[in-house]
């Protein structure tokens, strides 16, 4: 990928676009590819499901979800880029009869009421300044029971990151906190660590934390 100072690089990360978009959703792509699946796998995603993803990029890990029988995806995008990559990959895999991207923003998804049985967000906590808003209207969207399931780096992890330094940082607790606040149960955390390159082409021990929670 191309070299972008700190400052692009975190602006780039929240909404890719320009020149640059295509790149950075395959850096992302590579460098987060691990969290995704291991997200995915704590989802659990079954037969005939309708789920969500929030700030997919360009869908690649969208076909992991959609391995069960008749399962549906939305994923709701701030990058009108990623919005057209994501279509365009997802109809090339042969699935646009049952997955699609939309522009939009987790503040105000263009979703209704409980039409959602699954919810996915990975590394976008980010960029909630504060997650009661974002936490409302995923509970608004998953029905009773519905699943959530958010990815993040620790606090004291994402912290150290050159091109973090604007990044709304979550306590892992914090986020329990905000959960439960409103309308979730916790049903389960994963620790999620590994050494990679990161989005910045640098080597690093990573840590990443895994919730999986119920809206009640």
């Amino acid at each position: 990928m191309m070299m972008l100072d700190t400052s692009t690089l975190a602006a780039q990360l929240r909404q890719p676009h320009g020149e640059a978009a295509l790149a950075v959703a395959d850096s992302m792509n590579r460098s987060n590819g691990a969290l995704n699946r291991a997200a995915i796998s704590l989802l659990a995603v079954a037969a005939g499901e309708r789920i969500l993803e929030i700030g997919p990029g360009n869908a690649a890990f969208a076909p992991l979800l959609l391995h069960a029988d008749d399962s549906h995806y939305l994923g709701i995008e701030l990058s009108a880029a990623m919005v057209e990559a994501g279509n365009q990959r997802l109809a090339s895999a042969g699935l646009a009869d049952r997955a699609t991207m939309r522009l939009g923003d987790a503040h105000a998804l263009p979703v209704a009421d409980e039409a959602m049985d699954a919810a996915l967000a990975v590394n976008t906590l980010y960029f909630w300044p504060s997650l009661a808003p974002v936490l409302d209207e995923l509970a608004r969207v998953l029905r009773t029971g519905g699943r959530l399931c958010l990815a993040f780096g620790d606090a004291a992890f994402v912290r150290s990151l050159p091109f973090a330094a604007d990044f709304h940082l979550h306590e892992l607790e914090a986020v329990e906190q905000a959960l439960r606040v409103s309308g979730f149960r916790v049903s389960a955390w994963r620790s999620h660590r590994e050494t990679a390159t990161g989005n910045d082409g640098q080597a690093r021990d990573k840590h990443f934390h895994l919730l999986l929670a119920q809206r009640r």
